[in-house]
């Protein structure tokens, strides 16, 4: 897992992929259909790699899915990865997932970060002090690196954290890590003047590139889970697409996201919003309000729509229409992109502040800087344009405490509503900034989705789970 904050699990990602290599074997002769001898090969092998894994690392009673060595129990990839790809097998999965809330983060010795540290003014280290972003390492102050407000994993596991806490009932954690600041997060390489991603979640001058896809899997969490469109896990060819949007549990991180999932049949697109938002923020946490979300499937395409539920599982009534008449979406795309544009050029809207050396001090100062990078835009599938679609009348779909409920789309433009949805506070009780949750691994009960029998085994027909 190159690039982690943690020690690294060697071991775990070799055998992982071992096992994911036996399960593409197994998957391509299943979809050739005159490989029997391959598939039975890949699925035995990969069987007997995914068993040895489990048998291991649930050793001696061991349901935190780590290493039996208690010395190497804080590497990565944790059981995240294993979540994520159905090794764990079925009856631990919801004790492994509560455990999985224990990690905790640490004090990060980096050269960058400690130089830093020396050479900006007292107040300023008292003010990171005050809000955790510091923390003694030894008898001296150090950044400490978050488990929960921010990204320690490598190339490998942060894929899997994010998806991992959005697909079982626990996006509202995996926005918080995104959302963080200081060390580890986008916030930190933002504000010393990234212009786009690092290949380190830490400061390198000298090793490490400011340009580097590396830790790009945050990015495809973005689309999949936060707006919500990515490739359904069983189409081949891109054939077919899922919208299954995820939402937080307050507005206050969040209140609208979008994405476009190119496929060789066009693009598909998914827009989301929370309207009718209260004017003082302070209800964004307990408002009921609409949630607004609109869909495209591209002639000759094929999607499946994943109805809304609350991160407990619990189904909300939508209703679902459709426009009569396809719009013009070039010449509405091409207005957007303008607006957005025009938005950017502003810079009013961009991230607005970083750290520069003060040459006379020799100090770093904090600079309040209007930026066009960080602009947020809305999707064209909400651009005022629209507003003379003739739609079809509205069906109503019942929400059901059943996970998983989906309805096959086919091409147009959609639009769904829920007219009472329910904000509701986020948990805040992590103990500091490199904590654990206990409020998670200590409930009784982590949510429906670690227990849903149908999510429980690899599919051999599911590409999404390989690995």
């Amino acid at each position: 897992d190159w690039l982690t904050m943690r020690g690294r699990d060697t071991w775990l990602t070799h055998e992982s992929f071992y096992m994911a290599v036996a399960r593409c074997v197994a998957y391509i002769a299943k979809q050739l259909g005159t490989k029997s001898e391959e598939l039975d090969q890949g699925l035995a092998t990969s069987k007997s790699v995914e068993d040895k894994i489990a048998r291991l690392y649930l050793k001696n009673g061991n349901d935190h899915f780590l290493p039996p060595d208690g010395a190497a129990a804080n590497l990565s990839p944790g059981p995240e990865m294993s979540l994520y790809s159905r090794v764990v097998p079925a009856a631990k999965r919801c004790t492994v997932l509560r455990n999985y809330f224990r990690r905790k983060g640490h004090t990060w010795p980096g050269s960058e970060e400690s130089r830093f540290i020396k050479e900006i003014p007292d107040a300023t280290v008292n003010e990171m002090v005050e809000s955790t972003e510091l923390s003694k390492r030894g008898s001296i102050w150090a950044f400490g690196w978050s488990q929960w407000h921010g990204f320690n994993e490598g190339i490998f596991a942060i894929r899997y954290a994010l998806k991992t806490l959005s697909d079982n009932g626990f996006h509202n954690v995996a926005l918080d890590k995104a959302n963080g600041f200081s060390i580890g997060t986008f916030e930190y390489m933002l504000s010393h003047n990234a212009t786009t991603h690092w290949e380190s979640w830490w400061r390198s001058e000298d090793l490490y590139s400011h340009n580097h896809p590396m830790l790009g899997a945050s990015a495809e969490w973005m689309a999949s889970s936060v707006a919500g469109v990515s490739l359904y896990p069983t189409t081949t060819g891109g054939k077919e697409v899922l919208f299954w949007p995820r939402f937080p549990n307050s507005a206050n991180y969040l209140y609208y996201a979008s994405a476009t999932q190119g496929t060789r049949r066009g693009d598909y697109s998914i827009a989301w919003r929370f309207e009718n938002l209260p004017l003082d923020k302070k209800m964004y946490d307990s408002a009921t309000v609409t949630l607004h979300i609109r869909v495209y499937v591209p002639p000759d395409g094929k999607a499946f729509f994943r109805m809304p539920e609350y991160s407990n599982g619990e189904g909300v009534d939508a209703s679902i229409k459709y426009a009569t008449v396809l719009p013009n979406t070039e010449e509405t795309i091409s207005m957007s992109k303008e607006e957005c544009q025009r938005r950017r050029k502003s810079k009013d809207f961009g991230f607005n502040y970083n750290w520069e050396m003060n040459r006379k001090t020799e100090q770093w100062e904090k600079i309040e800087r209007k930026k066009a990078i960080g602009t947020p835009c809305e999707s064209f599938l909400f651009h005022s344009t629209l507003g003379s679609v003739e739609w079809s009348s509205p069906e109503t779909v019942s929400g059901v405490s059943v996970n998983g409920i989906e309805v096959p789309l086919g091409p147009g433009l959609y639009d769904v509503l829920i007219d009472k949805w329910q904000l509701k506070p986020e948990v805040k009780k992590y103990e500091g900034r490199i904590g654990d949750i206990p409020d998670y691994y200590n409930a009784e009960d982590v949510g429906p989705y670690c227990a849903d029998s149908d999510t429980l085994d690899w599919n051999i027909e599911d590409a999404t789970y390989l690995i």
